[in-house]
């Protein structure tokens, strides 16, 4: 499998350094988050980050792109929703003019150098970035730092719709490019499909909790019961 190359991405993010030294204070109710922002999921799992800033702050401010009388976020949407669950009125934030294609870009690199993306999800912002933004396998390739065989891959990996991603997450099985490939290869031989259906879809999913505190487990379970809601599942 062909692994990542050294990281040469232009780092968007640390172009603003100077301004982040002095960022401007945005009210929330001003801030809206970005409607094709490339991480898909977990992006709502914010309590580690709630904790965090409750006790130190916000470290580092988010990063929003002026649009009349509104700001879109173009990185940092985890922090904004942790800053809303805890009851902020104002956000620390970079304010950039770059365009929206650049801004994409941005919380791609961002995302991505943060770990963030799971290869799925960095997957279908290359094909956005290809498909909508006309950008060539080299353009995105050098932007992330991957190699063209790398992006391709990922790219072939984004056929996956994204119930079948989650079934696999949910049965404990890490989305890694070798997960996910062969989750591809097993729905193409069989004929899946790859684009969500619209009728209720069930799987089967055992877990042993026998280990886990009642506590751990309620939450374990609670949280799996969201994740199953949210994307429509059932077991």
């Amino acid at each position: 499998m062909s692994k990542r190359s050294e990281f040469k991405a232009l780092d968007l993010i640390s172009a603003y350094t100077e301004k982040k030294n002095n960022p401007s204070v945005i009210e929330m109710e001003l801030i809206v988050p970005n409607p094709i922002q490339p991480r898909l999921i977990g992006k709502e799992d914010v309590e580690d980050l709630v904790l965090s800033m409750k006790r130190l702050g916000l470290i580092e401010p988010i990063i929003v792109r002026k649009e009349k009388n509104r700001y879109t976020i173009v990185a940092g949407e985890r922090r904004f929703r942790a800053a809303t669950k805890l009851g902020w009125s104002t956000i620390p934030a970079v304010v950039t003019d770059a365009d929206e294609d650049v801004c994409y870009e941005m919380a791609l690199a961002e995302n991505e150098k943060r770990k963030n993306l799971n290869p799925w999800e960095v997957g279908r912002a290359i094909q956005y970035l290809r498909k909508e933004k006309k950008k060539t396998a080299d353009e995105v390739a050098e932007l992330l730092g991957y190699s063209e065989r790398y992006i391709k891959q990922l790219s072939s990996i984004a056929r996956l719709d994204q119930k079948s991603v989650m079934e696999l997450l949910i049965s404990g099985k890490p989305l890694s490019v070798k997960n996910l490939e062969s989750l591809l290869k097993s729905k193409e031989n069989r004929g899946g499909e790859m684009v969500s259906p619209q009728k209720k879809h069930r799987f089967s999913l055992s877990l042993d909790l026998s280990k886990l505190s009642s506590k751990n487990r309620e939450n374990l379970q609670k949280e799996i019961s969201n994740i199953l809601k949210k994307y429509g599942l059932s077991i």
